[in-house]
């Protein structure tokens, strides 16, 4: 699954707020979504790298009495591996040299800004594939251990060999030789296992390894015991790794075995995932290429459903490594058993597994997609004697008569199962071939966003929020807005509202969303409460106050039930249109409230500019919550911001663990996220209120 960074944790080690504050605007322009934090001093790198998780620091090579080698230092000495970049004056390649011996991941010039991003774009893709890699170690490592496992069972002796000495063998090849452990073996070289008159054959072999070792290759000898006991032997090399070390395997087949039967099984073996029982990827696209040919030959569709669990690494880090493989074992169990006669079911990779089978229509495809996703949704498995509320995004193309290949195929379907699990997840997207025409291009985007304004196809989403202390009659939801697509997903507002701004239509759709959400909200009585967000494009409309002024009359709902929001980064981008319009808002008895609160280095010099009623933290602070230093930092946020008389609201709550934890936070006002209730594309209460 490939790692993404929404928000990046990024810590400033610098001489100057001022510099760093506008280091952090040129961040957010190049439309990276920061969270900062500023290190003034050795004291303060501390603090920070002991009460945070980070995914990069921006250094300076002096700073408060300090400098870069320092901060390197206490990454070595505390373990993280937060990569570090040193901001430079001057580019000079002994420097550079210097810098990046040190131990730093990049040098960057401080004025030149639009290298400094391209740079800071460098080291983002660096923690991507530092994260993938770490993932595929990992999956490694339990491919090793399942291997082992497989090894000590076999009815055939096995072996591996470095250097020509062995380090390893099963109990089969143990008794075989006549040593009684394994380490009785280690570094007994491979020519003591054949006789003296073979060991001609043996060097030539060893030497056409040493060429190329990716070949497998056979030896028909006399083996040798320790007894000096001679016996026929067929040995078999192959490249192989063993404890995360490239080496070769030795297979000796077991004698009266049936070579075809015995060919069969290492054949249907090899097709089989060990942990899920299922088919592996090799097999999955063998069956497509076959579903392909019978597309062209018959003009019988199939189709491949790509489906994944979705926040698989949270579920793994709440029941661990074999709790996550027994779920993904269970899902795949009901996958069999639901996706009817004819279908194929491979595990593909991850927590991605494929599912192939003849369809008459897309339609029928699409259906077979909602049915699963559904399914999965009530499947509520019990691991580790704990019952697992999971969901799944599905992907969903079609092998077909003008498909290019399958490899092409599979891709499709992964593309749509990426779209839905970015999307929230819990959704399936099915691949439309017109979304090859330069899909999600700018030129797409503002095609389907003015057809949206043309024909009211903007879709509002509403996600309730919870209050901490009872509100007597009083249910309070905020306000999403979302672009449908044709294929059935839909793009959030950071991906469109930048073009929407670049055709000036940005202020047109903070229009329609007000409108439409406030009539729904009529509809329900006074006792509704909204969260409206906005984008910073409406702050630079002087007649969006009035409008709604005469907008709130129109559809009869009062101004004190209804919230406007927008990102820290706009309001203080513009700061002085932003005080301006909070004060109309105030006369008109609207409230105001800043969205991803935190992310800047000194969020609250924003809250002394604008009369802002509410802040609402960005997700990351969340995502801590279980590091005890950065739960006791976000307890420091929240007791300023309600120093400063704010409203608190903490979204993003997606677990228990994370419920709990803010529960013990004195001053949060408001709670949202999935674990209480995802967003719904209808406002309504309750049933029975």
């Amino acid at each position: 699954m490939s790692y993404t960074l929404d928000t990046i944790r990024l810590l400033i080690a610098h001489d100057s707020q001022d510099d760093a504050e506008q280091l952090m605007n040129a961040l957010r322009n190049a439309g990276k979504a920061t969270r900062a934090e500023l290190a003034l001093s050795e004291d303060d790198v501390l603090k920070a790298l002991k009460s945070g998780t980070w995914e990069l620091i921006l250094c300076r090579p002096e700073f408060g009495g300090t400098n870069y080698q320092a901060v390197l230092s206490h990454l070595h000495r505390l373990g993280k591996a937060v990569p570090l970049m040193v901001l430079v004056d001057e580019l000079d390649g002994k420097v550079m040299r210097e810098i990046l011996e040190a131990g730093a991941r990049g040098v960057a010039p401080v004025k030149d800004r639009d290298l400094m991003m391209l740079l800071i774009d460098r080291q983002v893709e660096y923690l991507r594939l530092r994260k993938e890699l770490q993932h595929s170690q990992l999956a490694l490592h339990q491919a090793e251990k399942r291997l082992s496992t497989l090894m000590d069972q076999s009815r055939d002796a096995i072996a591996y060999v470095v250097d020509g000495m062995h380090i390893h063998a099963n109990d089969v090849y143990l008794e075989m030789f006549g040593y009684e452990t394994s380490d009785d073996l280690a570094g007994v070289p491979i020519m003591d296992m054949v006789s003296a008159a073979d060991h001609e054959k043996l060097k030539k072999l060893l030497r056409s390894r040493a060429q190329d070792e990716s070949q497998t290759h056979d030896l028909e000898c006399k083996g040798v015991n320790l007894d000096g006991k001679e016996f026929d032997a067929s040995f078999v090399f192959s490249a192989s790794t063993y404890d995360g070390e490239a080496c070769t395997q030795i297979v000796i087949r077991a004698a009266q075995v049936d070579e075809g039967v015995l060919e069969q099984k290492l054949h249907e073996m090899s097709q089989i995932d060990q942990v899920t029982g299922l088919f592996n990827r090799n097999w999955f696209m063998e069956k497509v290429d076959d579903a392909l040919a019978e597309a062209v030959r018959s003009g019988q569709m199939s189709t491949v459903l790509i489906v994944r669990v979705d926040e698989f690494e949270r579920h793994q880090t709440d029941i661990g490594i074999d709790g996550a493989d027994e779920m993904l074992k269970l899902v795949g169990e009901y996958l069999a058993a639901s996706a009817g006669e004819g279908s194929h079911l491979a595990r593909i990779s991850g927590e991605d597994l494929g599912i192939l089978k003849s369809v008459a229509d897309l339609d029928e495809a699409s259906d077979l997609a909602e049915v699963l996703r559904a399914g999965i949704e009530k499947l509520m498995p019990l691991v580790s004697s704990r019952t697992l509320h999971i969901t799944a995004s599905v992907g969903v193309s079609f092998a077909q008569e003008d498909s290019r290949s399958s490899q092409s195929i599979v891709t499709k379907a992964l593309e749509c199962c990426n779209k839905a699990s970015s999307a929230k997840g819990n959704a399936i997207v099915v691949y439309n071939p017109m979304d090859d025409l330069e899909a999600g291009s700018a030129e797409a985007i503002a095609l389907v966003l003015k057809q949206a304004l043309e024909k009211g196809g903007l879709q509002l989403q509403y996600q309730p929020i919870m209050a901490m202390a009872e509100e007597s009659g009083t249910h309070f939801f905020e306000v999403f807005v979302h672009l449908p697509q044709e294929d059935g997903s839909a793009l959030s507002p950071s991906q469109f509202i930048p073009v929407a701004g670049e055709l000036g239509l940005a202020g047109k759709i903070d229009r329609w969303v007000i409108l439409n959400s406030i009539k729904a909200a009529a509809a329900l009585g006074e006792s509704v409460r909204l969260l409206i967000n906005l984008n910073g494009y409406s702050l630079e409309d002087p007649g969006l106050a009035e409008w709604i002024a005469k907008a709130l009359k129109a559809a009869k709902i009062g101004p004190a039930q209804v919230t406007f929001q927008f990102p820290e980064s706009d309001l203080t981008n513009y700061m002085s249109l932003a005080k301006t319009f909070t004060d109309k808002l105030h006369q008109l008895g609207c409230r105001l409230s800043v969205n991803r609160f935190g992310g800047s280095i000194d969020p609250f010099k924003l809250l002394a500019q604008v009369n802002a009623d509410m802040v609402k933290f960005d997700g990351t602070y969340t995502q801590d919550l279980g590091n005890k230093e950065s739960k006791e930092k976000f307890a420091g946020l929240i007791g300023r911001a309600k120093e400063s008389n704010k409203e608190v609201l903490v979204g993003f709550v997606e677990s228990a663990n994370q419920m709990q934890a803010l529960w013990t936070l004195t001053g949060v006002d408001y709670l949202q996220g999935y674990y209480l209730q995802p967003p719904s594309a209808t406002l309504q209460l309750s049933e029975g209120e």
